[in-house]
């Protein structure tokens, strides 16, 4: 047997959106579509030595990975990132719809244990320029991730226990080179919090630059002075929050109570913006356009239109925001329910996530009607936090998580008090 390469212990936060992968690994931040394409073509050109250079400078939009994992059913072989998305395969990514949730789904377990692999093996090359002697590499992890809260309640132990693995490592098998490359994964220490508890910990920990820019963002909706001396740490140490986490597939409204999430109130909707991604391509579809997946969709969306394609943008941003209304209208129902269960105590009211900028001005004034129903002198801040930041609030949390998971150093975040320190 091949005598496996040893790598330092990694901490490792990692942030499953239905949209996009957010991974923290010892410090490091990467970003990528959540999807996949199965890979069956056993031809694959291998990369020739002048290549590999550059196939570890993009790694994650370029890597060919097969899985000997409790937590990947298939042994498919997987495209990533850019590959799969340009592949013309049928593309895998969450389904927004299904009532399976994350924790019981290959995809959670090939994006997870991927990441990690391709941060283990470029950390590899960069530091030696060379492939794994004997095409092993065995790396050792501390993990925070999340669920969605309604799945929290009932999966998390299980999903816990898939990722331990009695001990036992989980293989992924880089398929790119002449020689497979295998990179052997234990988790020591694994804990698996709410979807938007670990943004509470994010927004706790925020850098002055951040906490200022909370501050502004919750004093511009009080025009008369009424937050005049609050800062950035009052709000985010707030002890009675509500948060409202709008991602692709979910809402999680992640309710802290005496400084302490508060599972007994917090809730997950299933719906999140990628409900309205489906209703736009369905109609695009409808209509002969070509795109096969929302990721797809979204990513033309998001980038600036050309002269080419400026026409064509403008006709399905005007689709898109017709189904962004009527989203908001069918969220409301929500808002004021969790409003009804919380509204006595709750101080500061954060809403972030992906989802978050897109849906602004139809959601933003649904959630302060909802308020004044409370009372016109109920001073509540709304601080909406712009999605390029609060998109990483979770990962950020989770890393924080995974840094404290070690018996070394402090237990694992669990009240604002503890975050803080």
């Amino acid at each position: 047997m091949a005598k496996a390469t040893l790598q330092q212990i990694k901490k490792a936060g990692i942030d499953l959106g239905n949209g996009y992968v957010k991974a923290n690994i010892n410090g490091l931040l990467r970003v990528f579509p959540s999807v996949t394409v199965k890979q069956f073509n056993r031809d694959t050109t291998p990369l020739g030595a002048d290549d590999i250079d550059h196939f570890m400078k993009d790694i994650i939009n370029q890597m060919d990975l097969s899985f000997v994992s409790p937590l990947v059913k298939s042994t498919e072989r997987r495209l990533f990132g850019e590959r799969a998305l340009k592949s013309g395969l049928s593309v895998e990514e969450y389904d927004v719809f299904s009532n399976v949730g994350k924790s019981e789904v290959d995809l959670s377990g090939v994006l997870g244990l991927g990441t990690i692999a391709a941060d283990a093996l470029q950390e590899h090359y960069n530091n030696t320029k060379m492939l794994p002697e004997g095409g092993v590499l065995q790396v050792r992890v501390d993990l925070g991730t999340a669920l969605p809260i309604e799945e929290h309640k009932g999966r998390a132990k299980l999903y816990r226990d898939l990722y331990l693995n009695n001990g036992a490592s989980h293989i992924v098998i880089f398929h790119n080179f002449e020689q497979q490359i295998k990179v052997e994964i234990i988790f020591d220490y694994v804990m698996v919090v709410s979807e938007g508890e670990s943004a509470q910990y994010g927004l706790m920990l925020a850098k002055d630059e951040v906490l200022e820019m909370i501050r502004k963002e919750a004093v511009k909706r009080f025009p008369n002075g009424e937050l005049d001396g609050i800062t950035g740490k009052d709000l985010v140490n707030a002890e009675n929050t509500l948060g409202i986490d709008i991602g692709e597939g979910t809402i999680d409204w992640v309710v802290f109570s005496n400084g302490k999430f508060n599972p007994d109130v917090s809730t997950t909707t299933k719906q999140g913006y990628g409900t309205i991604l489906e209703e736009t391509l369905s109609l695009l579809q409808a209509e002969g356009y070509s795109y096969r997946s929302r990721k797809e969709l979204a990513e033309f969306l998001h980038k600036q239109p050309s002269a080419f394609t400026k026409k064509k943008w403008e006709k399905i941003n005007n689709i898109n925001q017709t189904q962004e209304d009527r989203f908001a209208d069918s969220i409301s129902g929500e808002v004021s329910k969790v409003l009804k269960k919380v509204s006595g105590f709750i101080e500061v009211i954060f809403v972030f996530g992906g989802g978050a900028t897109p849906l602004e001005w139809t959601l933003f004034p649904k959630l302060q009607a909802r308020i004044v129903e409370y009372g016109k002198d109920n001073l509540l801040p709304i601080v909406y936090l712009d999605s390029t930041f609060s998109r990483f609030l979770n990962v950020q949390g989770l890393y924080q998580v995974a840094l404290r998971l070690r018996p070394t150093r402090k237990e694992p975040v669990a009240t604002k008090e503890a975050a803080a320190n």
